[in-house]
């Protein structure tokens, strides 16, 4: 954006204007005069609007490139309505997604489109602007599921069988189980307040009240009570023992540590050669 002098001058050399002619003068003192008016009604809005647009315009392109890995339909869709309204909806629609625990092992139509009625009615008072979007809310969510899903979570070669369960199921149904497996691990974590007064310990550290003791033998992460409210598909029937070495991997390598080698030993136990 030009100062006042600098747009002054443009427009001086533009009219090749002679400020030196007496002659002239007094049609050069009107002309002056214009260019001030020019400068703060015409041009400071004009310029304004378009330092605006391209701002806008720029921001827009940041968040279509964050939402590269959607369907172009559902990506447009979600860049709109930021254009529009200002909000990302991805995130808004994310959130509640979140809460369903298991949402990472949902692979039909008939469960996403279950949680577009459930986000439906979650969001519609906050933001009218959903209204009659319930079909782009479940291609959201059934992009989003996937988009959250191929970001897999990799474990090392435990056994044969595990192994193969993890990459079948994948390429079966586009499920990662290691991604939910990993997300309860984490929730679980966070939730001490649900730990069996028999699985806790009293922790070492001053910010946590307790230990959890993945060393006992039986319901490790609360896996009986939550078994048994999996979903049953074929990839988690009589999958219960494969669940729990997936959540001991990632707690003891990515919640509380091994330091003890604790894995090892675990594996030789569940895992016999």
């Amino acid at each position: 954006m030009l100062t006042i002098e600098e747009y002054i001058a443009k427009r001086k050399r533009e009219d090749r204007l002679n400020e030196y002619d007496l002659n002239q003068r007094l049609d050069n003192m009107k002309t002056c005069v214009n260019y001030v008016f020019e400068y703060f009604n015409n041009y400071l809005d004009i310029t304004e609007y378009e330092e605006k647009t391209v701002l806008k315009d720029q921001k827009l392109d940041k968040y279509r490139h964050q939402l590269r890995d959607y369907n172009s339909e559902v990506r447009e869709w979600l860049v709109d309505i930021y254009d529009e309204y200002g909000r990302h909806m991805n995130r808004n629609i994310g959130a509640i997604l979140k809460d369903d625990e298991f949402f990472l092992l949902y692979d039909s139509d008939s469960e996403y489109r279950s949680l577009s009625y459930d986000c439906y009615s979650k969001l519609i008072k906050k933001y009218p602007f959903l209204r009659d979007q319930t079909e782009m809310l479940f291609r959201f969510i059934k992009d989003y599921h996937y988009v959250q899903s191929q970001r897999k979570r990799e474990i090392p070669f435990i056994s044969q069988e595990l192994n193969n369960w993890v990459d079948n199921t994948w390429t079966r149904y586009s499920v990662s189980v290691t991604n939910f497996a990993f997300d309860w691990a984490y929730r679980f974590s966070e939730a001490e307040d649900t730990w069996p007064k028999t699985h806790r310990k009293p922790s070492q550290y001053s910010w946590q009240k307790y230990e959890y003791d993945y060393k006992q033998k039986s319901n490790l992460f609360n896996l009986d009570s939550l078994y048994r409210k999996m979903p049953r598909k074929s990839f988690t029937k009589g999958k219960k023992q494969e669940f729990e070495i997936l959540m001991m991997y990632f707690w003891l390598h990515d919640m509380a540590g091994d330091d003890e080698g604790y894995w090892e030993e675990y594996l030789k136990n569940v895992c016999p050669i």
